[in-house]
């Protein structure tokens, strides 16, 4: 979609660029005028400001402004149409795109919801994914999603702040089996845990700690498992020394 919208207005910019050219060539050869006044008074008619002949103009000069008048106008029309009708269907298509997958979210049970976009989270749900899992993720970082869905076209995504009470809903959390806070952020990572655990379904909420230092606060409040991939790292690198001694 990114690419079509660059490919149409790139090429909406060319036919507007080429009435631009066009027009400054017209004026320097029929009336011999310098580039720059060719060039100056071919885009005070494209854009219609209204200022008046930069140089007295022949009959010809005349006629040959008039015609460029006239292209102007629907070429800045068009121009302007389709540029708009670009960005108006992007938008649409975007539109569609999450109802249809919200519909779809609606309908599963037993599903993993995975909250964040960052290589945590990436790397959880490429391994759910491999299973077979139905994972859910929720993130509002655009860039991210944009990825998410370069790396896994088929999956299904709540764009919305993973924290949100409204986004753990679109994403269809008391049906879930699993809650998964694996955002970028301790303390939403907590946050997130408080509410999973408060849902009073039965519901498994897994919680990632980076720094470690709310690992027990988030036991407290219900985590059925904190993962500490800091910790997780550090001990394989242990084992793997381990086994070369």
């Amino acid at each position: 979609m990114a690419n079509h919208v660059v490919t149409r207005v790139f090429s909406l910019s060319c036919a507007l660029s080429a009435v631009l050219i066009g027009g400054t060539c017209g004026f320097v050869l029929l009336e011999d005028w310098p580039l720059m006044d060719s060039f100056y008074m071919t885009l005070i008619t494209i854009s219609t400001v209204g200022y008046g002949e930069v140089r007295e103009l022949s009959l010809v000069g005349r006629a040959f402004a008039s015609v460029l008048i006239c292209l102007s106008m629907v070429s800045m029309v068009w121009w302007t149409a389709g540029v708009t009708s670009v960005f108006v269907s992007n938008d649409l298509s975007g539109r569609l795109l999450q109802k249809k997958e919200l519909k779809m979210i609606s309908n599963l049970a037993k599903h993993v919801v995975v909250c964040g976009g960052g290589i945590l989270a990436r790397t959880i749900v490429a391994g759910l994914t491999r299973d077979s899992k139905q994972v859910v993720v929720i993130e509002n970082d655009q860039n991210k999603i944009d990825l998410l869905r370069r790396l896994y076209p088929d999956l299904l995504i709540v764009s919305g702040d993973p924290t949100s009470d409204l986004s753990l809903a679109d994403a269809n959390v008391l049906q879930a089996s699993h809650l998964i806070a694996a955002t970028e952020s301790d303390h939403d990572n907590l946050l997130i845990t408080i509410t999973g655990s408060g849902l009073g379904t039965d519901i498994a909420v897994i919680s990632c700690s980076l720094k470690g230092e709310l690992a027990n606060k988030m036991l407290k409040v219900g985590a059925s498992e904190v993962v500490c991939p800091m910790v997780l790292c550090g001990e394989h690198v242990i084992s793997v020394v381990a086994q070369q001694d």
